[in-house]
């Protein structure tokens, strides 16, 4: 069990972050925990028959299923989005002391496995090799959907804001994951197979990271760090997978049109309008209009975050199809 205590200014300085580095390294594992894989099946029959360039001995070794993982692979985010070409920067400019210090933890006691071997023994020289293999495996593995992620993720943070405004960080923090749960001034993280410590945060506050491929786990992260980093499955995980469109009703296409009717049915899971219509064919001013239209009639809603505007379908949409659905099956 790991206890984080709380002070004032902790709580006035939880913030959240969506880091690629996490994801990578959350893919890793779901690779070799089958744990993880039912959730993941449609990704990773795309992606392993793509992982032939890539030297995964080295980066499973790293990145050890049921293992203490290494801390500097997961540097904090220095922002609410930090890009991977800066996480992975971090990553190789960790001191060789460090690294050593770090793989001796993962080893826990036992030889290292061969692939490691080189990089504790010259850190310096060959820790900048395993980065360069961590980008090849994120280009081929984790870059073709990033986008989905992240507009995933973004939703997440966004529901968690609307949660804030409801019932403050208590009800946030209370809803992040079953593994966390906020006692007084204590959020317990119960990790019983990790490390057991109690930490006063003495003000560091904490980063939440919403992270598509932690799921079924929440991670936290808390010994020897400058703050504490508690990575956890968005909302919609499950949605984010399934590429199958959602089946289209004659009915809901003679209420709202076809087009419309299709992009309702895709909305499900926030995108943008770049992304829908690569989706289903349209150009994206088309895409546009509909969704204003989808917008007006309080079947869709618009957030925007950064230069990104997600659309998603409203519940009372969601509830619609559903009961169309419903009525199809019963005749």
């Amino acid at each position: 069990m790991i206890e984080l205590m709380l002070g004032h200014i902790d709580l006035a300085r939880v913030r959240f972050a969506h880091s690629p580095i996490r994801e990578l390294v959350a893919s890793l594992l779901v690779l070799q925990d089958p744990r993880r894989q039912p959730m993941y099946g449609r990704w990773l029959s795309t992606v392993r028959p793509q992982l032939g360039g890539v030297r995964l001995e080295v980066l499973v070794a790293l990145v050890p299923a049921g293992r203490i993982l290494p801390t500097f692979l997961l540097p904090a985010p220095t922002g609410p989005r930090p890009t991977l070409t800066d996480e992975l920067a971090a990553v190789a400019a960790t001191p060789p002391a460090v690294v050593r210090a770090e793989l001796d933890l993962v080893g826990e006691g036992r030889p290292l496995p061969a692939p490691l071997r080189a990089v504790y023994e010259d850190p310096a020289a060959q820790l900048p090799l395993a980065v360069k293999e961590l980008d090849r495996y994120w280009q081929v593995a984790v870059e073709p959907v990033w986008p989905r992620m992240r507009a995933v993720c973004t939703a997440d943070v966004a529901h968690r804001m609307e949660r804030f405004a409801d019932g403050g960080l208590a009800r946030v923090l209370a809803s992040l994951h079953p593994e966390l749960a906020l006692e007084d001034d204590r959020l317990r993280i119960n990790k019983p197979h990790h490390c057991h410590h109690r930490f006063d945060l003495a003000g560091t506050g904490i980063v939440l990271v919403p992270c598509a491929f932690i799921w079924p786990t929440a991670m936290a992260e808390c010994c020897e760090v400058d703050q504490p980093v508690v990575t956890y499955p968005p909302r919609g995980v499950a949605e984010l997978w399934d590429d199958t469109p959602a089946e289209l009703t004659d009915p809901l296409s003679a209420l709202v049109g076809r087009t419309r009717a299709a992009l309702l049915a895709a909305l499900g899971l926030p995108r943008t309008t770049t992304q829908l219509a690569a989706q289903l064919g349209l150009s994206p001013p088309a895409v546009s209009q509909h969704l204003k239209v989808l917008k007006d009639t309080a079947l869709v809603t618009a957030r925007r975050r950064g230069r990104m505007v997600l659309y998603q379908r409203t519940p009372t949409a969601t509830t619609l199809l559903e009961t169309i659905r419903a009525h199809e099956q019963t005749g």
